[in-house]
C-alpha cells in the first residue's frame, strides 16, 4: 500500500502549519502539527492522530483523565474520519493505536501511585494527588514523554 501523500493532507488543512520536528505533536497556539519522519503508515498514522487532535479543538487539560480522553478521541477521529480518507487501513484495535493509548494509561497509573504506600491516589488538582490509605499528598511533573517525577509534600 502506498504511503500517504503528506502534501494532499497539507493542502487539506490550510489553516494549519505542518512542520517536521523531533515527536509528532499539535501545538494550538501555532496552529502546528508537527512530525518526527514520515516513512511508515504508523508514521502516518500518528500524523493523522495529531490533526485529529487540531480538528477537534484541543488545546489543555486540567486532570489527566481529561488528556486519556483527548487522545482516545483523537485515535477514534483519526480512525473514523481521516484514515479512510487517506487510504490509510487503521482501526481503534490497530496494535499502533493500543499501545499508544497504553502509553497514556500507563503513564497514568504511575503518577497515580502514592510514594509512602504505594496505593494508588486520586488526583486533586492538575499536578497534584492524594491517598486515601494513608493521606500522604504529592506533586508530579508534566512529564510525558521524559522521566516521571513524584515529590511528597505531606
Amino acid at each position: 500500500m502506498p504511503l500517504v501523500n503528506l502534501n494532499k493532507i497539507k493542502r487539506d488543512f490550510p489553516i494549519f502549519h505542518f512542520q517536521e520536528g523531533p515527536d509528532f505533536t499539535w501545538n494550538p497556539e501555532l496552529t502546528t502539527v508537527s512530525y518526527e519522519r514520515l516513512s511508515s503508515q504508523q508514521d502516518f498514522a500518528q500524523l493523522l492522530h495529531e490533526i485529529a487532535h487540531a480538528k477537534l479543538g484541543h488545546k489543555d487539560y486540567q486532570y489527566d483523565i481529561q488528556l486519556i480522553e483527548m487522545e482516545r478521541a483523537a485515535w477514534e477521529y483519526a480512525v473514523n474520519e481521516l484514515a479512510p480518507k487517506y487510504h490509510l487501513n487503521l482501526s481503534m484495535d490497530d496494535p499502533v493505536v493500543q499501545d499508544f493509548l497504553d502509553s497514556y494509561r500507563e503513564w497514568l497509573h504511575r503518577r497515580s501511585i502514592c510514594p509512602q504506600c504505594s496505593a494508588v491516589g486520586l488526583q486533586r488538582v492538575s499536578t497534584e494527588y492524594h491517598c486515601l490509605n494513608c493521606h500522604t499528598k504529592w506533586r508530579v511533573n508534566q512529564a510525558k514523554s521524559c522521566q516521571l517525577k513524584r515529590y511528597q509534600i505531606k
